[in-house]
Formats: structure tokens, C-alpha cells, sequence
């Protein structure tokens, strides 16, 4: 079960919601777009590339608003974003803080699958891609005019450009949330290679995402009893992935459900290094999670709307590396369960439970 636990971990890794391909993250050189931002959350988004991606600096500045059981948050954004090869550096520009991680495994995964390749091989095994992810493609129609190929995911759809999204809508209980619209695109030209430099006066901690904070988790025995824990008894996957595929995460889309080895999770993925999963599992492991470990430092045990919960600090990896993500348990004895998720930036307390409570189960 762990094995295919990681490899949908490595899927929001290496795909990054988009079709790209890690070598090759799109299929040409160099470019430069600019982004609208519209729904629930209004602003702008530049990105330059070149090397087909592997060098690429997106600039994120945004207001996002949105009310959960009629409370209203606002949240104000200025983000970079810079990947270098197998590196890639995520800047918060309001708190001069930020992180490091090393996504080599994916990139050398990525670079094999793409290396040789012709412009239509590779544009074949975009759609394969797509298609394999659970999306389905729709057609074809010309933006700013580029051929794009058109297609949907789960409440989102697309419009992409050789790998490289220039329109996406997400849309949730029929409500737009989330609008991002290219306005303009320079393709193949000369990008300064000051863009991808990284700026002075950052305070910056290694990350190694998600991905390896599990690993520390399954390496430190975190995982291996799950097995004999198993699914809930008291709740259908079925009922699960209804009630966790259509929440509304600003900034975070809808990337898919599983139900393996004794788990059932849904994924929400912004980019490489932010993602959010959802868990339910059987209720024994809250007794065993809440207890913290090494690298979770337990923040708050308490009780959120009559449910036990716990708010956990995940500090560090078995091996040492620095990671700065959230988890918030709650224990649901309604349905023999815990139900918890793990985000691997600061989400606040307060943030995740306002995605917990948003779980009709």
C-alpha cells in the first residue's frame, strides 16, 4: 500500500496539475505570460521560462476571499516562485521567508520520459497523460493565437498550450472560484537570466515537501500499521469521496480521490511543493497520531464542533531536513474514524479546520 501511497504523491510532484512533463515541463524553450486573476481571488501572475522550464520564475500577487459557514476571510498573497533544474525555491515577498527543496527524482524521471522526443510524440503523450489522470479532453480551440487542447478535471477545465496552461476555471457547486486567464504570451525569445536569480535578504529553511515528509512517516513505522487499522467501518469510500472531491480551497484545485491499503484520500495540488490531502482511516490511529513522534510536536489537543482534535507541528524528517507543514486530526467516533489532513506548507489551525468543516459526511 505505501508504494502506491508515494507514487500518487510523486503523480502531484512530477505532473503539477498541468501535463507537464519534468525534463521537459513544456515542449517549448522559452516564453514569457501574463495572468488575470478572477473568482474568488483577484490579482496577477507572470511567469518566465527558458530551457523548456526547467528554468522558470512565476510571480503570484493575489487577494483571495472565502466564506465558510458565513464567516469571510481575506488573504493577501505575493509569492515567487523560481525553479532551477532540480531545485526549486518558494518565496513568501511579504514575510521576506521561504524554502528550499530538491526535486531531482522527478526531474530525472521526467528527463527520460521526454529526452529525444518529437513535437508530436510528445504532444501525444500530453494526452495520454491527461487522459490517464482521469480528465477528459474536449477538443481544441485557439487563444491568443495558439492551438490549445481543451479539457476538463473533475470541476476544472482547461485550455493548454504545449504544456503549458494559458486558461483554467475551477468551478465548485456551481460557483466560479477560481479564474486564471493568460492576456498576453511571447514565445521562443531571448529571457535575461537575471530573471531566475534569487533574492538577497531571504530567510530561507530545506524543504523536502510532501512527499519526503511521508517518507519519514513510513520509514519511522508511521504507516506500517495501518494495514491492520483498515478503512472505517462506520463510512463508505463512496460516501467519502463525495463529501471531500468539490471543497473549496482557494488557490488549491481538485486533483483526485484514491482508496488503497486501508485508506481512503483526496488530493488538492497548487503547485509541486503545495498540496493538501485529506485522510479517513479506521479510529485507532488517532490514539496513535495524537500521541505526536519525532519531527510532530503536538500544538493544541482541544474540541472542534464535539470531536476530539489535535493540531500538529511536522518540524522535521527522520533524517533531519527541516519541513514546515500542518496536520489537524479529529477523532469521529460516529463513524469508527479519524479524518485528518496533512498540508505541506503553514496552513493555520483556523485554516484547516474551515476545509474540515466544509466535510458533509
Amino acid at each position: 500500500m505505501i508504494n502506491k501511497f508515494l507514487t500518487i504523491v510523486l503523480i502531484l510532484t512530477g505532473t503539477a496539475l498541468f501535463g507537464q512533463q519534468q525534463g521537459k515541463y513544456f515542449f517549448t524553450k522559452s516564453g514569457h505570460i501574463e495572468y488575470t486573476l478572477g473568482g474568488n481571488w483577484t490579482g496577477t501572475k507572470s511567469i518566465w521560462f527558458d530551457d523548456y522550464g526547467m528554468l522558470m520564475r512565476t510571480l503570484t500577487e493575489s487577494t483571495s476571499t472565502v466564506t465558510v459557514a458565513g464567516f469571510t476571510s481575506t488573504t493577501a498573497e505575493k509569492k515567487l516562485e523560481i525553479r532551477k533544474g532540480k531545485d526549486i525555491w518558494v518565496i513568501d515577498l511579504l514575510t521576506n521567508t521561504g524554502s528550499k527543496s530538491d526535486i531531482g527524482l522527478q526531474t530525472g524521471m521526467g528527463r527520460n520520459m521526454t529526452q529525444g522526443k518529437s513535437d508530436e510524440e510528445l504532444h501525444q503523450m500530453e494526452r495520454k497523460i491527461i487522459t490517464d489522470m482521469g480528465a477528459t479532453i474536449t477538443g481544441y480551440e485557439t487563444f491568443l493565437g495558439k492551438k490549445c487542447l481543451m479539457f476538463t478535471w473533475g470541476t476544472t477545465k482547461f485550455s493548454q498550450y504545449k504544456g503549458i496552461p494559458l486558461k483554467s476555471e475551477v468551478t465548485q457547486t456551481g460557483v466560479l472560484s477560481l479564474l486564471e486567464t493568460a492576456v498576453s504570451f511571447e514565445e521562443n525569445i531571448s529571457v535575461p537570466a537575471s530573471k531566475f536569480e534569487i533574492p538577497d535578504n531571504i530567510e530561507f529553511q530545506q524543504s523536502g515537501g510532501l512527499s519526503e515528509v511521508l517518507k519519514g512517516l513510513e520509514s519511522s513505522g508511521e504507516y506500517q500499521e495501518q494495514e491492520e487499522n483498515g478503512t472505517p467501518p462506520g463510512l463508505s469510500y463512496e460516501r467519502f469521496e463525495i463529501a471531500t472531491k468539490s471543497l473549496n480551497i482557494p488557490g488549491f484545485p481538485y486533483f483526485m480521490s484514491d482508496n488503497s491499503g486501508g485508506i481512503y484520500l483526496t488530493s488538492y495540488a497548487k503547485s509541486e511543493t503545495e498540496q493538501i490531502i485529506i485522510f479517513m482511516e479506521n479510529e485507532g490511529r488517532f490514539y496513535e497520531m495524537a500521541q505526536g513522534g519525532e519531527g510532530m510536536i503536538v500544538e493544541s489537543t482541544y474540541s472542534l464542533d464535539g470531536h476530539d482534535a489535535v493540531f500538529i507541528n511536522i518540524t522535521h524528517e527522520d533524517d533531519g531536513t527541516p519541513t514546515n507543514s500542518r496536520s489537524l486530526l479529529v477523532r469521529m467516533p460516529e463513524h469508527q474514524a479519524v479524518l485528518y489532513i496533512i498540508a505541506s506548507l503553514p496552513k493555520s489551525k483556523s485554516e484547516l479546520e474551515g476545509i474540515i468543516r466544509q466535510i458533509r459526511l
